[in-house]
């Protein structure tokens, strides 16, 4: 069997011990904590929109990775989630932390009430009219001019860190970024690992087979589309005070594209391959915007086409494929082997 066609196949997840498992986790972590003290505000800057993504990523893999719900509207939450905070805190003087709460309610609220009757439909049907969502929020946007200032845009100046903790705002900001990553990296990979996880590879792999073992389909699709929503809303906020300016603008179509190309090239279905994802959207129309404007855009197109026919499983099966060996000659502790 040649390298491509294992490429092409679906590579199963990477049984380390949990030693290891724990030793990277920390190491990762102590590096991401300690980073932002010694890089320049424009790295910083970038690691935090990575961050940002792969919030949206890691609720978006759990409809879609995981329930087979295909959603291009999410962009609509992310804005919504961006302008509120940028109210509350910018006109109505709010404190910004007030935003986090107000906006994962909201977002959960609104994500349950629409993902109710949307969730009826499947396949390119959810598709197109979560399509029409995304397309339709910048105008929405420009219509209540009077709260968003339609075409010009609100700029903030807020998220400003704690005087006695004697961070920059750039700093501050980064970590905010990386308190609910972690919070959504621990409650997205403890719902696919866990009963709720089986259930919804259930209702993916077979609807009707998945209702026979007792599974409330339409429940648990429209409970995952509003948590998946919340997920939007928070990062839009993060948004909001990392880059101090939103427009509408920038939650059309193109946001909208990057966000499925984000859970398809890290992995459809792996929590962890959203990271390589979050990367990839964030990096690399950076490096190829250098090269001309209209290859940032043209990057997402490529990668999609690319990775359906190379890697359809994502970055993540890729890892897989080359640490298998190495993981398969680790130790295991006396725990892990009678686990």
């Amino acid at each position: 069997m040649n390298i491509l066609t294992k490429l092409r196949q679906d590579q199963p997840p990477l049984q380390a011990p949990k030693w290891i498992v724990f030793g990277v986790g920390l190491a990762v972590l102590t590096y991401l904590a300690y980073s932002p003290l010694i890089s320049a505000p424009y790295i910083n800057f970038e690691r935090s929109m990575v961050m940002i993504y792969l919030v949206v990523g890691l609720g978006l893999n759990l409809l879609t990775g995981y329930t087979g719900q295909i959603s291009l509207g999410h962009g609509a939450f992310f804005a919504l989630g961006a302008y509120l905070a940028a109210i509350t805190t910018g006109k109505l003087g709010w404190h910004y932390a007030i935003a986090f709460p107000l906006v994962a309610v909201m977002s959960w609220f609104l994500g349950y009430f629409v993902g109710r009757p949307a969730l009826r439909l499947q396949g390119l049907q959810l598709a197109l009219v979560t399509l029409a969502l995304a397309l339709v929020t910048p105008s929405i946007i420009k219509r209540f001019d009077t709260f968003t200032k339609g075409q010009e845009g609100l700029n903030l100046n807020t998220a400003h860190p704690p005087t006695w903790i004697g961070l920059e705002r750039d700093q501050w900001t980064y970590y905010l970024c990386l308190l609910f990553v972690v919070i959504a990296l621990l409650l997205t990979h403890r719902l696919a690992t866990g009963r709720v996880g089986r259930s919804l590879m259930a209702i993916r792999d077979n609807e009707p087979v998945a209702a026979t073992l007792g599974v409330r389909a339409a429940t648990v699709k429209t409970q995952i589309f509003a948590l998946s929503t919340a997920f939007a809303g928070v990062a839009g906020v993060l948004y909001a005070y990392v880059v101090q300016f939103v427009a509408p603008d920038a939650f059309g179509l193109t946001l909208a594209i990057a966000f499925i190309t984000l859970i398809v090239v890290g992995g459809l279905g792996s929590t962890f391959g959203t990271i390589f994802g979050a990367l990839f959207v964030v990096y690399v129309p950076n490096l190829t915007s250098e090269i001309s404007e209209s290859a940032a855009g043209l990057s997402y197109g490529v990668a999609l086409v690319l990775f359906m026919f190379i890697l359809p499983f994502g970055i993540i099966s890729f890892v897989r494929l080359g640490l298998t060996p190495l993981v398969a000659r680790l130790p295991k502790l006396t725990s892990d082997k009678n686990n």
